[in-house]
């Protein structure tokens, strides 16, 4: 590899913004000149829709994702690794979350062990294996949340190509999916880790009344690794899972997918014009 080619590398999460961002960087001029690195970091959480839209995308588009998981080294000092792994070999059952488990706490709002453990420390091991020196790195967050954008991204290697290349929104990202010929099959509220903490209440207790056996995991590892420091993992709510099951029976306002209501609402608008009758303005006798 010579010293002065450049490494592109786009965080692939399995939703359909960094899916777009994939495609808008595979054909984006301004990055023509780098190699382009297309990466997933399975956490064994995500849903099995997201697995399938994720090798979708990269047979249509010919990405060339590459799949790598958390190798969690349970001898003090040693750190976190990688491994690659693949749409068949990937993890389902939230191996390496619980392997993460069995040596760092619980993740929390105050403290996300989950996202650094099995997404960034495997990702940059990976990255650096391959012996860039010029890396930067696309971060799927598109203009309407440009609030999360870091101050310091020009020092970190960090690019934003959905807020300063494009302007993109939420509904823009499901307008165009809308005209492609496969899409994610997930609600938004659905997607990524299935219960994530970092989900709101009623998203979580939506999935959980959709799927109860979506829970099971969660109260496994909440009763195995709960602790006076960490009893739960959502601290922001206090809730426990045990107790977004018993609420998730009883009643309450469900989560809708945000797209879904926009186009029934269009779809009653347009139903109640057609069934409009108008005086002819003229009024001609």
């Amino acid at each position: 590899m010579s010293e002065d080619k450049k490494l592109l590398v786009c965080t692939f999460s399995g939703g359909r913004t960094s899916a777009f961002m994939g495609k808008f960087l595979l054909e984006y001029d301004k990055y023509k000149s780098f190699d382009k690195l297309f990466i997933f970091c399975n956490t064994g959480k995500e849903d099995e829709k997201t697995l399938e839209f994720i090798n979708k995308c990269d047979k249509e588009w010919n990405l060339n994702i590459v799949w790598i998981e958390a190798k969690i080294n349970k001898q003090k000092g040693k750190g976190t690794d990688f491994k690659v792994v693949d749409f068949k070999t990937a993890s389902r059952n939230g191996e390496p979350f619980s392997d993460m488990l069995d040596v760092y706490p619980m993740p929390t709002i105050m403290g996300s062990n989950c996202t650094r453990e099995l997404k960034l420390t495997p990702m940059n091991k990976y990255i650096k294996s391959l012996g860039y020196k010029n890396v930067i790195t696309a971060m799927g967050i598109r203009y309407d949340e440009r609030h999360r954008k870091s101050n310091t991204a020009k020092q970190k290697g960090l690019v934003y190509p959905l807020i300063d290349d494009i302007l993109v929104d939420e509904q823009m990202i499901r307008n165009w999916w809308d005209t492609q010929t496969f899409d994610l099959e997930l609600k938004d509220y659905q997607g990524n880790c299935d219960l994530c903490f970092k989900k709101s209440e009623r998203k979580r207790l939506t999935i959980i009344k959709e799927n109860p056996k979506t829970a099971q995991w969660w109260l496994d590892m909440e009763a195995k690794h709960s602790n006076d420091k960490t009893p739960r993992f959502d601290l922001r709510n206090n809730l426990s899972i045990e107790q977004l099951i018993d609420k998730a029976k009883k009643p309450f306002r469900v989560a809708k997918d945000k797209h879904e209501l926009r186009i029934n609402q269009l779809s009653i608008i347009d139903d109640n014009i057609n069934d409009l009758s108008f005086d002819c303005f003229c009024k001609a006798n």
